[in-house]
């Protein structure tokens, strides 16, 4: 009985029905792959044939900040695989976005003044949103940092990290994350950036 329960909550939508009734708003035709880590549910909002694959790490913090942030996910978005969202602040990814597996999204970070006798890991977040707009393909085992804001339609490198915003229609890759091509809509090619 333990085994049939465990692939009903993991294996296939019956574990969606079960979110739907906790989420914020969880759209027709979306899904959630079981298993996961999931806490401040009720701020999390999930749009229309949204697709997020198993081990993925779903964590909204106002119980720690104060703040009244949400975890917003757009219309018909793939989520692959082991993906973490650590919302501090406001973390919103807008429609058609694709997110290949691995990849950690934050809106927070602790503290990190050493002259303070208090840890790391117990000093106040520092929090600032992060936002991913529509059309845009995130790369494997990417890093998206709070205060990010990643335009329209762009490409992230596979392993980027990335730490300052990047502009519609671009290609980014490395650590830091440099955006290396730009779309020409009058070439209707991706061209390098001198």
């Amino acid at each position: 009985m333990i085994k049939f329960i465990y692939h009903l909550l993991t294996k296939n939508k019956f574990g969606s029905y079960y979110w739907k009734k906790k989420f914020g708003s969880f759209g027709n035709g979306s899904y959630i792959q079981g298993p996961g880590y999931v806490t401040g549910h009720e701020n999390i909002y999930l749009g229309e044939n949204t697709t997020i694959l198993s081990n993925n790490r779903l964590n909204v913090y106002n119980n720690l900040t104060g703040l009244k942030s949400k975890l917003v996910l757009g219309n018909n978005c793939y989520i692959g695989f082991n993906f973490t969202a650590l919302c501090g602040e406001n973390i919103t990814i807008g429609n058609e976005v694709l997110i290949a597996s691995s990849v950690f999204i934050s809106s927070e970070n602790h503290g990190m003044n050493p002259e303070s006798d208090v840890p790391y890991m117990d000093q106040p977040l520092e929090c600032k949103p992060v936002t991913i707009d529509d059309g845009t393909w995130i790369g494997e085992k990417v890093c998206i940092l709070p205060g990010v804001t990643i335009g329209k339609k762009c490409i992230i490198g596979a392993g980027a990290v990335v730490n300052k915003s990047i502009p519609d229609y671009s290609m980014a890759v490395g650590v830091p994350a440099k955006v290396i091509k730009k779309y020409n809509f009058k070439t209707h090619s991706w061209e390098k950036v001198k």
